[in-house]
């Protein structure tokens, strides 16, 4: 009785992780009981982080109590504190609840609704490509972010001169999205490379990211979806988001002939395991209906990847969610750039799944590879 007692008094479960998020509630016999933050969230949603010590040899089950918080694979777990992850709990997971086996010497386990992907990581791909700053890739500062952060921002491909193509791309318009921005990474690389498709997109394209819109989001482990009064892809009306400010001011004069914003949509079923693009409002003004539908087919032709996307698994504008009636709070990235950026032929949203996109695993390396895909239909669309 004693040693049970000393167990459960070791037993940590907190959110002293990158991004940490979790409100540890009790423990019963082999139940951790624990629900999200949401912070200043309206409404629910699902993303957490915690980190759990002490709880070696144990066989633990994980209860959220708030609300569906648990992924179609389950959480991704790492034991080597954030250097790797695994789908290592998906046996028997729930919507709410999962369960995990703790290795007789496994301390400390980091427990993540979604792959993380942090500031951190942006700088090791940047460095790791070091030796291609200021000829193949120029890093710089977007803005200040509201907490005083400097908030990242690339440009890639053809630095010198005029390029006959600009592209504009983000990630983390709702910083919890994470999966985004490995795709996003993965355009970028492709840029990179010393390879046939690098050496024509370094010739003829600029790329321009911002990978973390709402920077402080991402760092703090925030949901950043309905984030309150405006999260960052509602605040192109009200502007009150310094990133956002930044973002309206310097892309017009940029003129880009493409904007591909990235997102994720919720955990699980239907729409939401698969690749797709939410159709806008064919009545905005820089809409080209003919150029998505090209795009789009061009994607499904070109893509190599484990990821497939089809066509058919868009999202139609006037259904389901895709209404005006999402956009009450105010306008979207896309929309406002539909609205007001002539330049643009190109203005589409990639909705990529957190955990299964069409049967496929989702991982890290499988976004990147969706990433590389888009640079090839950078290429074909400009090259017709």
């Amino acid at each position: 009785m004693l040693a049970s007692l000393v167990l459960m008094a070791l037993l940590t479960v907190d959110n002293a992780l990158p991004a940490g998020n979790i409100v540890y509630e009790r423990i019963e016999g082999d139940t951790v009981y624990v629900h999200q933050e949401l912070r200043d969230t309206e409404g629910d949603w699902f993303y957490w982080a915690m980190r759990v010590k002490g709880a070696a040899g144990r066989t633990l089950t994980f209860s959220f109590t708030r609300s569906a918080a648990v992924g179609v694979r389950g959480p991704v777990v790492s034991r080597d504190g954030g250097a790797t992850f695994a789908y290592a709990a998906e046996k028997g997971a729930t919507r709410k609840s999962f369960t995990y086996t703790f290795g007789p010497d496994e301390n400390e386990t980091w427990f993540y609704e979604c792959i993380p992907y942090l500031p951190d990581d942006w700088t090791r791909f940047l460095e790791k490509n070091g030796r291609f700053a200021g000829t193949r890739y120029e890093a710089g500062i977007l803005c200040t972010s509201k907490k005083g952060a400097k908030v990242p921002m690339a440009r890639f491909g053809c630095l010198k001169g005029e390029p006959k193509y600009k592209v504009f791309m983000t990630s983390r318009h709702h910083c919890s999205e994470t999966m985004a921005t490995f795709v996003l990474e993965g355009v970028a690389a492709a840029f990179l490379a010393d390879d046939e498709l690098g050496d024509w997109l370094r010739e003829n394209v600029e790329l321009t990211v911002v990978p973390f819109v709402d920077y402080d989001g991402s760092v703090a482990g925030d949901q950043g979806k309905n984030r309150q009064p405006y999260d960052h892809n509602r605040d192109y009306t009200a502007l009150t988001h310094p990133e956002i400010r930044a973002i309206v001011e310097r892309v017009p004069k940029l003129a880009p002939d493409m904007w591909i914003d990235v997102h994720c949509p919720w955990l699980y079923g239907g729409v939401n395991e698969k690749l797709s693009t939410p159709l806008k409002d064919p009545n905005l003004p820089y809409n080209h209906l003919e150029n998505e539908a090209r795009f789009s087919s061009l994607l499904e032709k070109l893509q190599c990847g484990s990821m497939r996307y089809r066509a058919a698994d868009d999202t139609p504008w006037g259904r389901d969610w895709n209404t005006d009636r999402n956009y009450a709070k105010g306008m979207s990235c896309i929309r406002w750039a539909m609205s007001n950026i002539p330049s643009l032929q190109i203005c589409r949203t990639y909705e990529v799944p957190f955990a299964n996109a069409n049967g496929a695993v989702v991982t890290g390396e499988s976004c990147r590879a969706l990433g590389r895909d888009t640079a090839k239909v950078i290429r074909a669309f400009c090259s017709e």
